[in-house]
């Protein structure tokens, strides 16, 4: 990253800082305090005013794109906001951005809507779409609110730069009326030389499955047998299905969809020819001759009217079930596929026939596009076997009768990139995990001329890049940055209004339905994705003038090693977007924003890191260092009560703290070489982690003390500082780049990790280390042994815990590190060595009731087989706070002093931190060690099993081990698992 050479301020979304401004005389001063966020920060209800506030909205934008700020009001009375009014915002010499142009939302915590009676999860009637929670999402479609005495309310205000708007600032006022006086904003737009295109000449595809006349196979019918259509008009909005009434709400879902940069929708199409007397089952003997289309066409009006231009029909599974037997797959087909099948090609070809010369009679085929689906998500062999012989037969009628019907579905695990499907793929859309795991042939086959997607649900759980209320709101929106990176042309989500699901994170609607004005409302996930979407668009234009910029960008956000790594500054975001569509517009932008919160492995000139467990960190009583999975270094240091404290003496002139925040956290105050304290409140409503909290910048070089207090008898969770250099100043690191070994099990190196247990291959008698310097003058040795960097030695291991050393020194002769390696061999799972499978009796806390516990009883963790799991019963968490237990008795005394946990799919479901405790009598228990750290690496269940080591003291005589877990992963799937248990007795060496 270069050092930046214009002030952040004149690169940003400029959310400039005031004095606060005086309301007018009408307004009661003591009423209510007015104050400007970032779009993407999450205000709660208990938000407070910052110390330094910022009082104008001031955007940077281009033309044809949306711009947002929130304004957050904080009533210290009871008092109603009845409108925000906006006047036209003017520039001298220019015509004005109208009024109109310009909205505002009520921001929610509370969606009133319910699910309504369905096919798919009749249980599930009646349940709130949002319910009451601290964490905001709908935005209320309502002209005025009450806000409560002690509370916040924010207002989401968004501006619309219209096409051909003149570049320059333009200015003018959003006046807050409310029943305590008038409170004017100023506003600022800042409108520069480039433009978004509209949704119909954008070069991406965003597609949303939409709920309308039906959703996936309700009412599906084959010679009529039919169930009952599940048709949003009729069930959330009191319309009678294809009545005009219904089709003026589905204009409506056009013109939203369309607002929202949505440009591509599927069809029911065997819902509208059977609602005028067609069904799908009559192409099996020809083409009707008297197919109503009429339902059909004001269906795909509606959208087109609205600059939607891509269409996909239903998939076609639900067709070719109805198929006879002896043309559906079977095991002969993994040799060959079939020449043909009567039945199947014959329906296909005259259900597509037809529909292509409806198509071309009303002028479709030309500036629209047409998708087929054949089935959702294929994973098995028959699954991808069947999908490869209809795209194959799709092909062939489209070389037949001059059509055009591109071939796509949702790929979960990359089953479609086998060698005799490829050919038929039209569209790739891969989830976003088998992207990145396949990404060499999917761009392989892109640059063959196929189009390449993504697709995401609710399986890419965070830290993906997805758009969970669970999750930073920003990260929906930079899923749209990293696609543009990667040269992805296409996003599909399976739900823009699912209501029928329920609550399901966010994942199965991203709007919520208005029955009193017949349209939907908007949601901040929503808000976010039409910036993503928009920024898209930026970065593709000024890719193609300056694609080495245009990724930079986005690397300052985003990891380019790994998605999954980003900034959680929404300020940050901001300024980046600012910077962006200055760059875009051709104008001389100066050096890239440097980041704020700078995201896991981010380089940052001049700077060093220091963990939370560096021994130069001074913690009073109350603190205690816990693993942490995601944290700097795996670790963090917990204060839980107020007045705790910790200091740090550096030289440097500048240094940032980071924190942990969620649920848990509250208030802390830091302050630099005594002077005025900062107070941060480090609540959040979703898990942010390695979050900069604090920044001092501009201090005089050398000396400096930094403190940090607890305010609260709530958590702090302190990771670790960012100390700045001064010019001269060095800082000399003796920590490996790289360290790579052969003859291990799974291994992924972090250079300030110290520590490692690692399961050696059953078959090797050495392993190969590989260790590589960051400081490329410092020194390595082995064992004692002197190594070059770079260099590989061979250690010999023996059955056993085989300790490995390795010392690094620093170019400055000083400055040194330790690592240190245990090399385990000879844990094999067997009913003679695992001491674990020789319990008398085994529990855990968390454990199942009824059949899930005989299923997934704590019993299996312990059984000897690896295809087996103890599961967590879940959502016991979110009720039961960790620390959990795991206890194992025996009836005779036992010896060990190695555990292994595996697990697949640890990041989502593993064991991180734990207490181990064991007892010689049952009663009495004696600590054998504390904050246990196990490491995952797997994403997913995969398939892979993992295993993580802990290398424990020498125990004797135990008649009873008890494992405290203090935390483990466990959010994605609200649980969490244990594969196998395993303690083993090895005999421990120093290798050679």
């Amino acid at each position: 990253m270069r050092r930046r050479v214009l002030p952040l301020l004149c690169v940003t979304l400029l959310l400039t800082v005031f004095a606060p401004f005086a309301p007018p005389a009408m307004a009661d001063p003591n009423a209510a305090q007015l104050w400007v966020e970032s779009p993407q920060k999450t205000i709660y209800r208990t938000t407070t005013i910052p110390q330094r506030p910022t009082t104008s909205i001031n955007l940077v934008a281009a033309r044809g794109e949306y711009e947002s700020a929130q304004l957050a009001v904080r009533a210290k009375e009871r008092l109603r906001v009845e409108r925000v009014r906006f006047g036209n915002l003017t520039a001298d010499g220019r015509r004005p951005i109208a009024k109109a142009n310009l909205s505002y939302h009520f921001v929610a915590y509370k969606d009133d809507s319910k699910v309504a009676a369905n096919p798919f999860f009749p249980d599930r009637e009646g349940t709130l779409l949002y319910p009451e929670s601290a964490m905001p999402d709908p935005l209320s479609n309502d002209q005025a609110t009450w806000v409560e005495a002690g509370q916040t309310q924010p207002i989401f205000v968004t501006g619309f730069v219209p096409r051909g708007t003149a570049p320059g600032t333009y200015r003018g006022t959003a006046t807050v009326e409310t029943t305590r006086g008038d409170y004017p904003v100023p506003i600022q737009f800042s409108v520069h030389g480039v433009e978004v295109p509209t949704i119909d000449k954008s070069p991406f595809t965003n597609y949303h499955w939409t709920m309308t006349n039906g959703f996936t196979w309700d009412g599906f019918s084959w010679n009529g047998a039919a169930g009952q259509p599940y048709d949003v008009g009729k069930y959330y909005y009191g319309v009678d299905t294809y009545s005009d009434a219904w089709f003026d709400l589905m204009d409506e879902f056009a013109r939203k969809l369309a607002e929202y940069r949505t440009n591509m929708v599927w069809l029911r199409t065997d819902l509208f020819l059977q609602s005028t007397g067609t069904e799908l089952s009559d192409f099996v003997k020809g083409i009707p001759g008297d197919i109503d289309w009429t339902n059909f066409d004001r269906y795909v009006e509606a959208f087109k009217r609205h600059g939607i231009t891509n269409f996909a029909n239903q998939h076609l599974v639900h067709a070719l079930n109805k198929m006879p037997d002896d043309e559906k797959p079977n095991d002969s087909w993994n040799a060959k596929l079939p020449d043909s099948l009567p039945v199947t090609d014959a329906f296909l070809t005259n259900y597509l026939t037809a529909l292509h010369q409806h198509l071309k009679s009303k002028g479709w085929t030309k500036g629209l596009t047409w998708y087929q689906h054949i089935r959702d998500e294929p994973i098995t062999a028959d699954q991808r076997n069947l999908w490869t012989y209809v795209a194959r037969k799709i092909q062939q009628i489209n070389a037949a009768i001059g059509a055009d019907f591109r071939t796509m579905d949702a790929d979960p695990e990359g089953i479609l990139l086998d060698d005799r499907t490829k050919p038929y793929v039209d569209t790739w859309v891969p989830l976003t995990p088998a992207f990145e795991r396949k990404k060499a042939g999917y761009k392989a086959q892109q640059a063959a001329g196929q189009d390449l997607w993504v697709y995401t649900c609710e399986v890419n759980t965070p830290p993906w890049l997805n758009r969970f209320w669970t999750q930073p709101t920003m990260t929906g929106r930079m899923l749209f940055w990293d696609l543009e990176r990667q040269g992805v042309q296409g996003h599909l989500h399976w739900a823009w209004n699912a209501w029928y699901v329920g609550p399901w994170k966010g994942d199965s609607y991203i709007v919520y339905p208005d029955r009193a004005n017949l349209t939907v409302k908007s949601s901040l996930r929503l808000e976010a994705q039409r910036d993503g979407l928009e920024d898209y668009e930026l970065l593709n234009l000024l890719r193609k003038r300056n694609p080495a910029l245009a990724k930079q960008i986005v690397d300052s956000a985003i990891s380019p090693e790994d998605p999954r790594r980003y900034t959680l500054d929404p300020a940050y975001l901001d300024a980046l977007h600012g910077y962006l569509v200055r760059a875009a517009a051709g104008e001389t932008a100066g050096a890239i924003p440097q980041p704020t919160s700078p995201y896991e492995g981010q380089d940052v000139p001049d700077t060093f890191l220091l963990d939370s467990t560096d021994d130069s960190i001074g913690y009073s009583a109350g603190w205690a260092p816990r693993q942490r999975q995601s944290a700097y270094l795996g670790s963090i240091h917990l204060s839980k009560s107020a007045g705790d404290k910790a200091t740090y003496e550096f030289e440097g002139t500048g240094i940032d703290a980071f924190f942990e925040k969620n649920t848990t956290t509250g208030k802390v105050s830091v302050s630099v070489d005594g002077g005025p304290a900062t107070v941060i409140d480090l609540y959040e409503a979703v898990q942010y982690d390695r979050f900069t909290a604090y920044r001092k910048t501009g201090l005089r070089p050398g000396k400096h003390r930094i403190e940090i207090v607890n305010l609260e008898n709530r958590e702090v969770r302190f990771d670790g500082f960012r100390v700045r250099l001064a010019p001269g100043q060095q800082h000399f690191d003796a920590t490996l780049k790289d360290l790579k070994l052969t003859g291990v099990s799974e291994f992924t190196f972090e250079g300030h990790r110290g520590d490692y247990a690692l399961l050696v291959n059953q078959g090797a008698s050495t392993v190969g280390l590989t260790p590589t310097l960051t400081d490329a003058g410092g020194t390595i040795t082995v064992n004692g042994s002197a190594v070059a960097s770079g260099a590989t030695v061979d250690v010999n291991v023996a059955n056993g815990k085989n300790k490995v050393e390795i010392r690094t020194l620093a170019s400055d002769g000083r400055t040194a590190k330790v690592y240190e390696l245990t090399l385990v061999k000879g844990a094999v799972n067997t009913a003679e060595a695992n001491i674990a499978r020789s319990h008398s009796a085994v529990s855990a806390s968390a454990a199942r009731d009824g059949d899930g516990g005989v299923q997934y009883g704590p019993q299996k963790m312990v059984d000897g087989e690896y295809g087996t799991m103890f599961a967590a019963k879940q959502g016991y968490t979110d009720a039961n706070p960790f620390p959990h237990e795991i206890v194992l008795d025996w009836k005779e005394p036992k010896a060990f002093n190695t555990l292994v946990v595996a697990t697949r799919g640890g990041i989502p479901q593993g064991l991180t931190d734990v207490d181990v405790e064991v007892s010689a009598n049952g009663t009495d228990w004696t600590s054998a060690a504390q904050g246990v750290a196990f490491r995952w690496t797997h994403d997913d269940d995969d398939g892979v099993m993992e295993y993580s080591v802990a290398d424990l003291p020498d125990l004797q005589g135990v008649r009873k081990l008890r494992l405290k877990i203090n935390d483990a992963n466990y959010t994605r799937w609200s649980m969490y698992a244990v594969y196998e248990l395993e303690l083993y007795n090895l005999p421990s060496s120093q290798t050679r």
